[in-house]
């Protein structure tokens, strides 16, 4: 079972996506392994650059 913060839906829509595939992923890798990136990376090629949108405005979205 997945939860969310429920801010998450403040989150540009790409973003969010990026946020509910990284989660999906650990379903099947339970931590941030190299497995883990490559089956988010075949999930959203372009997680890197979403992941690296959130990192820099991530808290700027509402208080995030």
């Amino acid at each position: 079972m997945l939860y969310f913060h429920w801010k998450t839906i403040l989150l540009p829509v790409r973003i969010a996506e990026y946020v509910v595939v990284h989660e999906l992923v650990h379903l099947h890798e339970p931590n941030h392994s190299a497995d883990f990136w490559l089956r988010l990376e075949r999930a959203m090629p372009d997680y890197a650059e979403r992941k690296q949108w959130l990192a820099t405005h991530g808290m700027d979205v509402e208080g995030l």
